[in-house]
Formats: structure tokens, C-alpha cells, sequence
């Protein structure tokens, strides 16, 4: 497994080895030498994408028992293969080319949110000419196992109970429109408006027994229920909204991002079964040059 470039995540597996290459070469054609084990490699390279994938979607835990949520699904959909041949060799690159994959793999350090102020197009300008941004906070329901957006933000079980009690009303998209950007009018920024239904107050959040002045009571504050419209009614998003700005005092800054490793548990899982897997072709594609061998 390795870096490749900014933002492209490998893990790689080749053919042949060094006294196969020289077989091949000879032969000119390394899939008529090892038809068997080019099978089995190729095999392989589509299990791997297969369980990159699965992580990649939360089909499958992570090895640490870390389960991913997919929010647009385009790093899952970024995960694909790449065939390149040679003199006498074939390899299958099995990558990632998502921006977001470096950061997954080997997290992010913290960092001073202030400088998506000047970085973002989806800043905006306050009467007072402040550049000042909107930035969602989602939260896990009890039991989540929080990874990514959701470490740190899984919200009490009181909180939970107090939305599934009653009748609470979701808040949901109901528009889009499009304006130029604070930070260049020739780009476009895709702008969302809304139907608010219910919010967490600091009343109910201090009846549910936390303090709304601080800690993750003042964290709850003003907490909705947004409809995903990619599920409709089926699904929902705990979600906070808090205003970051010029003007807003220091200590806006972000935790940074846990190293999950999603392309080495599919590289260390490739390791466990590579070895006996091409064993056995190789064994059979032996069997079949010494028959071919004793025809002639």
C-alpha cells in the first residue's frame, strides 16, 4: 500500500516475481505462461475493491470495529482498479482518487477553522462586511460507534428520547438557488433554503438535565432534526448549526480527523490470503507448463 500524489490512496498487486518475469519474457506473454495465476490476481484485485468498498459504504466494519457512514457515497464510488502491463509483467492498482481518502487513511491534525474564511466559497458577507460562515455539526444517536463527523457528538440518550417523544416536526430543504461567490463572482455557490420545524431550546436542553451554558449541554443548543432528502421520510440527521466569523473570538479549532486506515485494512487483509491463493495457481500453472512440456 502507498501514497500516490495529493490525494491518491493504492494498494498495488503484482505478477510475476522475479524468476516468473524471466519466464515470461521469454515467452513474450505472461498471461499464456501463468494463465492460473493471472486469474487469481485479478480475482483478488476485485475482492479487494469489493471489501474497500464495503468499508468505504459502512457494509463492513473496520478491523478496529469502526463502522463509516456514508454521506454522499462519492469516496465509496471513487475506489477503482487499474490494470498496467509491461515486459513481462502485470499489475493491478486498486486506488482511490477521492479528496477526501488521504485524510481518512491518515487523519488530519488540528487545525484553526478561521482560514475557511478565506478559503471557502461558501462564505458569506454580514450588513457589517464581516465574512462570516455557517457550519453544520451532525450528531450520532446512542450506541453510534462515532467516526469522522461524528466523533465526539454522540448525543445523550435523554436528547434522543425527547426527539422520538411527542410530535416533533423535522426541518427540511425545501429550495436551492445559486449567487456568486464572496470570494470570486465568476464561481457559482449552490445556496439552500429551509422549512424549520422543531429546535432544541436551553429550557429543554436544562430539563433534560445538562447545562445549556456549557459543556455538551451549550453544544445541543438549537439541535434540529433535518429530513435527508436522499432517504425522504425513512431518514433523518441530528444536526447543530453554529456561525463562525471574523469577528468571533479565538478557539475555533478543529480536532482534526482520526486515522482510520480503510486502504491498509484492505492491504493487510490482501496479505493474509495472497500468499496460499497464489500458491495454488502457481502451482497449477507448473503442472501445466510440465504437461505441455512432455507433449513435445
Amino acid at each position: 500500500m502507498r501514497r500516490s500524489g495529493s490525494y491518491d490512496v493504492q494498494v498495488q498487486l503484482g505478477l510475476p516475481g522475479k524468476l516468473e518475469a524471466m519466464l515470461a519474457r521469454a515467452v513474450g506473454d505472461v498471461g499464456a505462461v501463468f494463465p492460473n495465476s493471472l486469474r487469481a490476481i485479478s480475482a483478488l484485485a476485485e475482492a479487494a475493491q469489493r471489501r474497500w468498498i464495503a468499508y468505504a459504504s459502512g457494509d463492513l466494519p473496520l478491523p478496529n470495529g469502526h463502522r463509516m457512514r456514508r454521506h454522499t457515497g462519492q469516496y465509496a464510488d471513487s475506489i477503482q482498479i487499474e490494470v498496467d502491463t509491461g515486459d513481462g509483467y502485470v499489475r493491478y492498482v486498486v486506488y482511490s482518487d477521492d479528496p477526501k481518502a488521504g485524510s481518512l487513511e491518515w487523519g488530519t491534525p488540528a487545525w484553526d477553522m478561521h482560514k475557511l474564511l478565506y478559503s471557502s466559497h461558501k462564505v458569506r458577507l454580514s450588513k457589517k462586511g464581516h465574512r462570516y460562515l455557517v457550519i453544520p455539526f451532525r450528531w450520532g444517536t446512542p450506541g453510534t460507534l462515532a467516526v469522522g463527523a461524528y466523533v465526539g457528538r454522540e448525543m445523550p440518550q435523554a436528547v434522543y428520547t425527547w426527539w422520538l417523544q411527542g410530535d416533533r416536526e423535522d426541518s427540511w430543504i425545501t429550495g436551492e438557488y445559486e449567487e456568486p461567490s464572496v470570494l470570486d463572482e465568476k464561481v457559482a455557490v449552490k445556496r439552500y433554503t429551509y422549512r424549520w420545524g422543531d429546535r432544541l431550546t436551553p429550557t429543554d436542553v436544562a430539563e433534560l438535565g445538562l447545562d445549556p451554558n456549557e459543556g455538551v449541554g451549550k453544544r445541543l443548543v438549537g439541535m434540529v432534526r433535518m429530513r435527508n432528502p436522499e432517504f425522504g421520510f425513512l431518514r433523518s440527521e441530528y444536526m447543530t448549526f453554529r456561525t463562525l466569523s471574523e469577528a468571533s473570538p479565538e478557539g475555533w479549532m478543529h480536532p482534526g480527523t482520526p486515522e482510520l486506515g480503510v486502504a491498509r485494512a484492505v492491504y493487510e487483509w490482501v496479505e493474509q490470503i495472497y500468499p496460499a491463493l497464489m500458491e495454488e495457481a502457481l502451482e497449477r500453472d507448473i503442472e501445466r507448463l510440465k504437461r505441455r512440456a512432455g507433449e513435445r
